[in-house]
């Protein structure tokens, strides 16, 4: 080992608010300015006096720290006011590892000193080549270079691989003589940024010298289209190493990643795929769920013939839209159809119809009411048998006991949710939830907080699993709808392969006897504002405090911005503002209260429609209609709804309005 100190001046290792600098004789921790404001600016140490080291390693939940052990200066607590200690995050760990293990060889050696000044080791990392997570310039200017490199890597539209990069000096660039261009397989592919090309110039013409190549690691992600490629190009990337992948433009699986993580859309990607998706599911030039108004007007007409003959254009449309998208097909033409069958006793064209649904579903699965319905025809139609195993598990039998209690763990991986995630069917493991409160000595009414297990069960190749989470090994629920995607991405990840996600995770069970129980993963603090808050009152009090929020910062700002939102005020609110206070109204059985309000918002609702030339938002309107239809007033139902559709611009006409109407005209005397 060379113990020699080069003459290269100061290394520094960067945390989380203050740094190590290290020189041939020194160890100094330099706070930055704002921390420096309130500890002071840092502590000098010689390295003669350096007798060992404290290190704990950053998780994804933590930050580290390196804490120095000095002669004759007690440990003080590791934080970031601690004289000889430096918090770091996981992402600039590996540095600290380095100053770590090199201040090992340190201490022994000033521990091994008898007499003199003791040897040390050379400090880690070559410090005249720091080029960690730095982006370089000028890709834009390289393009062909990218397109040949992702075409040799096999990925043609672009994604991410790992190369060498070689950093090549040029002193004689006539723009900048301090320039550094970057090589990748002979290609050229940009220039060191000009605010630090001097001193990494400096040590690559150094390198030379000594006829060593200037080499360093590079994650190079770019994007093929429009017509041109798009690249950035980071030299020694900090952290994980993310593992290679590439776009594609026509996908087999849903959403935007592929379920092993090695395939993505690009966003010009995710576009297309909906505009073809959107082109199939017309019918003559129409959107198909445009004509459900059509076919409730051939229902009421007793016309069930037509009625039939549109519902099986629709269930063509909506197959072939699913096809490109890899999902499930839109249920209520087939179960419309279905209804009409059995209505005229048709029960092997029933059967037909709902047996399609399920061999056009990816998963062969349908939806709960789809498969006792077909169950049902079949008996009616004297075909009993059973229903074909499902491609995939299927996602409704979530109580499976199989996947109740975790028999076989696996490696943990500690994950971070950007925000926090609700669960649901917890009213379905209730008894797994009270075990583990009993086990942990919680009573019901006091929340647990804890560590979970999330895992996505198996699923076929062009479908999602569903998200289950286990607290001791129990099953407790499953990621909600609303926060699954978000919570699916993050576990994805290719780091995360084979093994477990462990997040932490909050518990509560109101006293009584039949109380929901509420699971919060993640973040959970931003999710409740009391201890017994429901996950329903949560939604809607967050939902509630940005719609005030928006309204106020649209009022402040003045001009037309608060004209317009002037024009939206029911009662000092924005009309949006008053969605909940009609559903109160409503479960109180205030209707005629509930009615006056809701005629009120449908009145600014189309007042800000036709100040800005769109269809009025439709749910007041509806609420509206409900109400009359339970007061028993057809023709005030029918007045509303007309009134809407008038409203409304030709190309923006609501189906569930119009098809409303219909019924509602059926109903009139």
């Amino acid at each position: 080992m060379n113990t020699d100190i080069p003459e290269f001046g100061t290394t520094s290792y960067q945390g989380y608010g203050a740094r190590f600098d290290v020189d041939a004789t020194t160890i100094t921790k330099v706070n930055r300015a704002v921390v420096g404001a309130v500890f002071g600016a840092g502590d000098r140490v010689p390295l003669s006096q350096v007798l060992g080291y404290h290190f704990k390693p950053a998780t994804r939940l933590a930050n580290g720290f390196l804490q120095l052990a000095v002669a004759g200066v007690p440990a003080g607590k590791a934080e970031p006011g601690d004289a000889h200690t430096v918090v770091f995050t996981r992402r600039m760990q590996p540095r600290f590892e380095q100053l770590r293990d090199w201040l090992k060889e340190v201490a022994e050696v000033n521990r091994a000193a008898t007499s003199g000044p003791a040897v040390r080791p050379e400090p880690p990392h070559n410090p005249v080549l720091d080029v960690r997570d730095l982006e370089i310039a000028g890709e834009s200017h390289h393009r062909d270079s990218f397109s040949q490199l992702f075409a040799r890597a096999d990925k043609p539209l672009g994604g991410v691989i790992w190369r060498d990069a070689e950093l090549v000096a040029e002193p004689w660039n006539p723009h900048d003589t301090n320039a550094v261009a970057v090589y990748i397989d002979m290609l050229s592919v940009g220039y060191v940024p000009a605010e630090v090309s001097p001193a990494i110039q400096a040590t690559v013409l150094q390198l030379m010298e000594r006829g060593q190549r200037a080499t360093v690691e590079a994650r190079i992600w770019a994007i093929y289209e429009h017509g041109t490629w798009s690249a950035r190009v980071t030299l020694e990337p900090a952290g994980d190493r993310e593992p290679e992948w590439r776009y594609v433009d026509r996908p087999t699986w849903p959403g935007r990643i592929s379920p092993d993580g090695t395939e993505r859309l690009s966003d010009a990607a995710v576009l297309r795929r909906l505009d073809e998706a959107a082109d199939a599911a017309l019918v003559d030039g129409r959107e198909f769920t445009s004509l459900r108004t059509d076919i409730a007007q051939a229902r009421a007409d007793g016309d069930t013939d037509r009625a039939l003959v549109l519902l099986h254009a629709c269930i063509d449309a909506a197959e072939r839209s699913a096809a490109i998208l890899v999902s499930r097909p839109a249920t209520w033409p087939t179960e419309q159809a279905a209804i009409i069958y059995r209505s005229r006793k048709q029960y092997d064209d029933e059967v037909m119809i709902l047996e399609r649904f399920l061999r056009d579903d990816p998963e062969h699965l349908g939806t709960k009411g789809l498969r006792d319905r077909l169950e049902r025809a079949r008996e009616l139609a004297g075909t009993v048998r059973a229903t074909p195993e499902p491609a995939a598990p299927v996602r409704h039998e979530i109580i499976d006991p199989g996947d109740s209690y975790l028999t076989a763990l696996r490696p943990a991986d500690e994950i971070v949710l950007p925000r926090a995630a609700e669960l649901s069917y917890e009213k379905d493991h209730i008894e797994a939830i009270d075990t583990i409160l009993d086990d942990a000595n919680i009573p019901r009414g006091r929340a647990h907080h804890t560590t979970a297990i999330v895992r996505e069960l198996d699923h076929g190749p062009q479908g999602w699993g569903p998200l289950a989470v286990y607290v001791d090994r129990r099953l407790v629920g499953y990621v909600s709808a609303l926060e699954a995607e978000m919570v699916r991405e993050v576990i994805r990840h290719p780091q995360h392969h084979g093994h477990d996600c462990a997040v932490r995770c909050r518990i509560f069970v109101p006293a009584g006897t039949r109380a929901p129980a509420r699971i919060i993963l993640g973040p959970y603090e931003q999710a409740y504002d009391a201890e017994d808050e429901t996950e329903s009152s949560a939604r809607a009090r967050m939902h509630a405090a940005e719609l005030a929020d928006t309204r106020r910062t649209r009022l402040a700002a003045g001009g037309s911005t608060a004209e317009d939102q002037r024009r939206r005020l029911v009662r000092g609110r924005d009309f949006v503002e008053w969605a909940e206070e009609v559903k109160q109204l409503k479960r109180a059985q205030h209707n005629g209260e509930a009615l006056r309000l809701v005629l009120e918002c449908v009145d600014a609702a189309e007042r800000d429609a036709r100040f800005h030339g769109y269809s009025p938002a439709p749910w007041y309107t509806e609420q509206a209609a409900i109400l009359y239809r339970k007061a028993g007033d057809i023709g005030a139902e029918i007045a509303i709804l007309e009134r809407y559709l008038r409203a409304c611009r030709p190309d923006q006409i609501d189906t569930d309005m119009a098809e409303r109407l219909v019924k509602a005209q059926a109903l009139a005397p």
